[in-house]
């Protein structure tokens, strides 16, 4: 059995129990022709109206997480042969979730508690092998009512880790930036560019800025909800760090010429950044430390170099460059030191991106007039295309590394999509306008 865990998250007042065992049939994710794992989840059970209304909703948002993995078949309630009702009543009866195939069966309760100041919420689960007839693991979650979702993508989170021994990505959000032309009063209009976040599942759309000024390449801190962003607030191209749960914004690069492609460091009390200041106006990789704002230049080539990535243990950064003649990716020391070109492959090679994992680099491709998705390994030896369109950008890896979001464009509409690392399950995730510049936020846990 595994042990007893209590975690407490101070944002959501968030707590949790657990205990789990080992049989679980294992999911390989570095195969992309697994068969989908048959998975079953039971609606969680409720007393009231109000907690079979919201029983209801809770397991539809698990069943969808999985769905959209493309490596679970999440069974229909429809073919269920014991009823929830008795499962959720006297546990589950085995031999008939073998007829369907069932590997892993999911079920649950929740409660809602109204005793006193806000709303609480209690949810418990249980994870069970059906072929092994044993619990995998089982936690019970206690949070403010209106986290409910929240609490949903945990318990995904949790089985998913069970069965793929990897860590979820169900429990994030992702910034981006949304799109949409406006109309003026003189007849003219005008592209209104904003930042705005969503669940991963593209729930609870909220836009963070009004659209007045231009707002670009966002992204998260890997250790804390702040996202970092290029906008041109002041009239000039500068960085500004925004805190999520406080709604407090403050300029971070204010520099001479143009402020662009920021990156936290894995640690997120760095910066990297693209500053043309000084040298001819010519780009060039800067590190900032964000509490003293002091810079250090890192290269000193009169070719653009733009868009540094940190490798997860902080000791490399990879970036794109023309140096060589093309657009081309390069890895150095974190210092700027021992630099050697990754990418010799024919077209040029855009926006770099290190895998959490820190096995892999995501990158944009462009050759013969088309932009694609691609990785490649940190040593550079192999590298695969996983896209094929017009135009692909933008790549920002999951907080466990298997999965990318990228946005694409097809004539005048721009779109959100996310692919497995494997080139397969590729999906669109629905925002209300054009969406660009996607960036994946760590674990909410």
């Amino acid at each position: 059995m595994g042990k007893f865990m209590k975690k407490l998250i101070l944002a959501l007042g968030l707590f949790i129990s657990s205990t789990a065992s080992q049989a679980l049939v294992r999911i390989d994710l570095d195969t992309p022709n697994t068969n989908p794992t048959p998975i079953a989840f039971v609606t969680f059970a409720g007393s009231t109206a109000e907690e079979k209304e919201l029983a209801n909703k809770l397991t539809d948002v698990m069943r969808n997480d999985f769905k959209n993995t493309g490596l679970f078949n999440v069974i229909d309630g429809k073919a269920f042969l014991q009823s929830e009702r008795s499962v959720n009543m006297t546990g589950p009866y085995f031999p008939d979730w073998r007829i369907l195939n069932t590997e892993a069966l999911v079920t649950g309760k929740l409660r809602i508690d109204r005793t006193e100041g806000d709303p609480k919420l209690e949810v418990e689960f249980r994870l069970f092998d059906v072929f092994s007839e044993s619990q995998e693991t089982g936690r019970r979650y206690t949070a403010k009512l209106k986290f409910w979702r929240h609490i949903a993508h945990r318990v995904s989170d949790d089985v998913y880790t069970t069965i793929t021994n990897e860590k979820g990505y169900f429990a994030t959000r992702i910034v981006y930036i949304s799109e949409e032309v406006e109309e003026l009063n003189n007849g003219k209009s005008r592209l209104k560019k904003r930042l705005c976040v969503m669940d991963q599942d593209s729930a609870n759309q909220q836009c963070l800025t009004n659209g007045e000024h231009l707002v670009l390449t966002p992204h998260f801190s890997p250790t804390a909800q702040k996202v970092v962003y290029m906008s041109y607030a002041s009239g000039r191209p500068r960085l500004y760090l925004l805190d999520l749960p406080t709604g407090q914004q403050e300029m971070v690069g204010d520099f001479e010429g143009l402020n662009s492609a920021p990156r936290f460091s894995p640690d997120g009390k760095k910066l990297l950044m693209t500053l043309t200041k000084g040298h001819a106006g010519n780009p060039d990789i800067y590190e900032m430390d964000i509490a003293t704002k002091k810079l250090r230049r890192l290269t000193f080539h009169r070719g653009i170099d733009t868009s540094p990535s940190y490798s997860p243990d902080g000791k490399n950064i990879v970036f794109n460059s023309d140096r060589g003649g093309r657009a081309a990716l390069y890895v150095m020391t974190a210092d700027g030191n021992k630099i050697k070109r990754l990418t010799y492959g024919k077209g040029r090679y855009y926006a770099p991106v290190w895998s959490p994992r820190g096995d892999l680099i995501a990158f944009v491709k462009g050759i013969s007039n088309r932009f694609h998705i691609g990785v490649i390994d940190a040593e550079g030896r192999e590298e695969r295309l996983l896209t094929d369109s017009y135009l692909d950008e933008s790549p920002s890896w999951s907080p466990n590394g298997r999965v990318i979001i990228f946005a694409r464009q097809r004539g005048d509409k721009t779109s959100i999509h996310t692919i497995d690392l494997t080139g397969y399950n590729e999906r669109e995730l629905k925002t209300p306008t054009n969406a660009t510049d996607p960036s994946w936020s760590p674990l909410l846990h």
